[in-house]
């Protein structure tokens, strides 16, 4: 691989000196007759003897000669640069010297070939330069400032900036003289003057990581706690691929308080300022989600006064505890009374990040609930080597076949960020199977439509088979029965 690299060095490195073969034979044109013109005129043809042949052949030495200059200086002076500094000069100063090479061939011709005094033609450049350069201050003040930001490179293609407060944020696709061209995640194009750069402060999202911090702000309701909120937040954050994949964490902090309730800041990392808007959409669809299963309303400004009996506050309190039951597909075939059940007989705990709530293999018999919080679910392979398969948030439920069947784990679930989590075991369920049998044949269902589901993602077979589903639910149908001594 070592000698790949050197050939292909030794390629690049012998295409660069073949481009300067035409400039020598060029230049090597008019210095042969000027050689043969100052040791003896005679041996040119008649015509080259003239004073005018004289006159070109001095010029066409003076312009290829620049010519050569030029092309040597691009070709070697400027990679030493590069090799030395670790960055490629910009164009800017390039085309510059280019520039000053050139002029100075030109003063060459003037004094050399044609003996006139540089004095008069630099006094006439010097005024000349005056009415351009007051003319075009402003775009000789952009290229300057182009130089400057070519040498001292703060910023390059590719980097997302913001210039001030005000002004968009955008991707630089383009350097020139004269301005830098932005585009926005609009794909809206700014062109920004170069002056204007150094004049404004700059915000650079792309240093020192592309990466970069993003902020929601939203008002949740005092009888939150800081626990909850934390899980409701740092969870909806972390189930974004693109947030999650960062390696820097997600931070929660409380900003202010007001008469609605208490405002919290959700701290993310973003992969680049090109995709805000769908990184914020999926966090607050996440936190939307995470408070609509645990049944949290975010406060609207209110002015109600209502007297409500002791009674109906137990009430509400029972319903609220029966929100996430509710709403979640396995248990929507229950009663109010049955949820009322399940209720009150489950077991709610607090899990911290990175003690596992159950392990692949282990035998089982119970169910649960995330409340709040991110869960990562993590499968053994046949070779012992664990790898995260998905993830569960609010609302979700693991360990169905445990509950219903009996079957061991088939995953071990590990708490991403602190997690609340509520169980169900086999002796709450089995009253309300033992009371009303025909749920049976609901869950028998709603297990057959998860197994189908997981088929699919396992085997990626689409295929849908009516009879095997049914054969399948009914399977499970008598597994229940017999788990539970109902046959």
């Amino acid at each position: 691989m070592t000698e790949n690299v050197k050939m292909d060095s030794g390629k690049s490195q012998l295409q660069k000196l073949s481009t300067l073969v035409i400039p020598i034979l060029l230049f090597s044109v008019p210095l042969t007759l000027f050689i043969i013109k100052t040791v003896d005129a005679s041996l040119l043809p008649y015509i080259l003897r003239a004073h005018e042949a004289s006159l070109a052949i001095s010029i066409g030495l003076w312009i290829t000669g620049t010519y050569l200059t030029v092309r040597i200086i691009n070709l070697t002076f400027w990679d030493a640069i590069k090799l030395a500094f670790g960055h490629s000069v910009p164009a800017l100063l390039r085309d510059l010297v280019n520039a000053v090479i050139w002029f100075g061939g030109l003063c060459g011709i003037v004094v050399f070939v044609f003996n006139e005094s540089i004095t008069h033609i630099l006094a006439t450049s010097a005024v000349i330069l005056g009415v351009i350069g007051f003319t075009l201050k402003q775009f000789i003040t952009d290229a300057f400032a182009g130089i400057v930001i070519g040498l001292h490179r703060p910023i390059k293609e590719g980097d997302w900036l913001q210039i001030n407060e005000t002004s968009n944020i955008g991707r630089i696709v383009e350097i020139n003289w004269r301005m830098v061209r932005i585009v926005t995640p609009d794909e809206i194009t700014f062109l920004v003057p170069n002056s204007q750069l150094i004049e404004n402060t700059i915000k650079i999202f792309s240093e020192p990581e592309l990466f970069f911090r993003d902020e929601i702000q939203i008002t949740l309701p005092f009888t939150l706690t800081t626990h909850q909120a934390e899980r409701i937040l740092l969870s909806a954050a972390n189930q974004v691929d693109e947030v999650a994949a960062i390696p820097r964490k997600s931070i929660v902090s409380i900003a202010d308080y007001s008469e609605r309730g208490v405002l919290w800041r959700l701290l993310y990392w973003c992969p680049h300022p090109g995709q805000i808007p769908g990184i914020r959409f999926k966090v607050h669809q996440n936190i939307t989600r995470n408070l609509y299963f645990i049944g949290i309303e975010i406060p609207v400004p209110k002015h109600l006064v209502q007297m409500v009996p002791e009674t109906a506050k137990n009430s509400e309190n029972e319903l609220h505890n029966d929100l996430l039951l509710m709403r979640i597909p396995l248990f929507s075939g229950l009663t109010h009374q049955e949820l009322l059940y399940l209720s009150a007989h489950t077991k709610t705990r607090l899990w911290i990040a990175g003690n596992p709530i159950l392990c692949q293999g282990e035998p089982g018999d119970s169910l649960f609930i995330v409340r709040e919080g991110l869960l990562s679910v993590r499968i053994k392979n046949n070779d012992g080597i664990e790898s995260e398969v998905g993830k569960l948030s609010s609302g979700q439920f693991f360990g169905e076949r445990s509950l219903l069947l009996g079957d061991v784990r088939s995953a071990t679930i590990v708490p991403i960020i602190d997690s609340c989590v509520s169980e169900i075991t086999k002796e709450v369920m089995s009253k309300l199977l033992h009371e009303r049998p025909e749920i049976i044949k609901y869950l028998s269902q709603i297990l057959s439509e998860r197994d189908a589901i997981n088929q699919y993602k396992t085997h990626a077979n689409d295929s849908v088979n009516p009879e095997e589903d049914e054969a399948v639910t009914q399977k499970f149908f008598r597994r229940i029965n017999k788990f539970f001594g109902l046959t």
